[in-house]
């Protein structure tokens, strides 16, 4: 399931890619926004300096202080020889999310380095050789892929459907037969079922960039080797389609079968979404731009106007970025941008 095609896509304030595999399913999403360089936001690949503030034994490692009151764990091997108070090159091996900081390891003869598209495809199985195909802002098979990374219920195929859950500690992902049959005993429908999920959750884990500790409640009755059958079901299947590392034990007495995933970007739902689930105003807002983008390729003539819900419309203005002027360079004084007492973007 190794990497075929990236479709890549470029728009105002937000730029998105999507690799598929051969079959054509999503299997991993890049995003870059236009407000990272202005938040600080560092990206897995990222070379930077800071300064050693703590070294901790405990954790085998040390904080490093990057300014803008940015802090990163950076790895320490035996006779690492940094001290606290030290300048030290790293590379970000893994983002921020909402529970941890962002980690790296010392890198000291290493060029400081901004990541991008092109160290995103050099993690994927087959992504340095995969055609890159262009499309236009708010393309359907791009957005259809980060729809999908963004729901908690994903489809399982032959049948049945996961719940997938984000906890504080781990992701928990739950099977529903949703009246799926076959034929066989029970166990062999349950071995069927299991390792169907068990694959299609590798997918689900890569397209929406899940790391850490993951946990499957998998289908009863569930012997021992069968168990293994599941397990590898996932393992071939990640392997397939991501280098990260992956550590995953057969189904227990209960029937869970538990996994840890090497973290590389921040899951997809903790940048787009908050806390309560819901499209943050930034995202709101960049979807609002795609949408009148793709508006006005389609209606060269007319002149459009994207209301705003006001939240997004004043994440907008008090951003700093000026969103207007590049669209003005690329349609000309066709639209307006207003505020609107509406739940999401729409445009008129």
């Amino acid at each position: 399931m190794s990497v075929r095609r990236i479709l890549f896509e470029e728009s105002v304030g937000e730029t998105r890619a999507v690799a598929l595999d051969k079959a054509g399913k999503p299997i991993a999403l890049w995003l870059a926004r236009a407000s990272d360089a202005a938040s600080g936001r560092l990206h897995t690949g990222d070379v930077h300096d800071g300064r050693a503030r703590t070294l901790d034994a405990a954790l085998g490692g040390a904080f490093v202080d990057l300014g803008h009151q940015q802090t990163a764990f950076i790895r320490l091997t035996e006779g690492h020889g940094v001290t606290e108070g030290q300048m030290v090159r790293f590379r970000i091996e893994a983002e921020a999310t909402r529970q941890k900081l962002p980690r790296g390891v010392l890198a000291k003869n290493a060029i400081l380095h901004q990541a991008g598209l092109e160290d995103w495809r050099a993690r994927l199985p087959g992504g340095k050789i995969a055609e890159i195909e262009p499309v236009r802002p708010g393309d359907d098979e791009v957005q259809q892929a980060f729809d999908e990374a963004l729901s908690p219920i994903a489809q399982i195929p032959g049948g049945g459907r996961m719940t997938i859950e984000h906890t504080t500690a781990l992701t928990a992902v739950d099977i529903d037969t949703a009246g799926r049959t076959g034929p066989g005993s029970a166990a062999s429908r349950a071995l069927q079922i299991n390792s169907d999920a068990a694959g299609e959750l590798a997918r689900q884990c890569s397209l929406r960039g899940i790391g850490g500790l993951l946990v499957m409640d998998c289908i009863a009755p569930l012997n021992r080797e069968s168990g293994k059958k599941v397990r590898e079901a996932f393992l071939a299947a990640w392997q397939g389609i991501s280098l990260r590392t992956a550590k995953v034990e057969p189904p227990s007495a209960f029937g869970l079968m538990e996994a840890s995933l090497a973290r590389a970007e921040t899951p997809l739902a903790e940048r787009l979404l908050d806390e309560t689930g819901r499209p943050t105003p930034e995202t709101a807002c960049l979807t609002g731009i795609r949408l009148l983008q793709k508006a006005l390729t389609r209606n060269t003539m007319d002149t459009l106007t994207l209301r705003l819900p006001p939240p997004a419309h004043a994440w907008m203005t008090a951003s700093g970025l000026d969103l207007r002027t590049p669209l003005a360079q690329l349609y000309g004084p066709r639209f307006n941008i207003v505020p609107a007492e509406i739940p999401q973007p729409e445009v008129a």
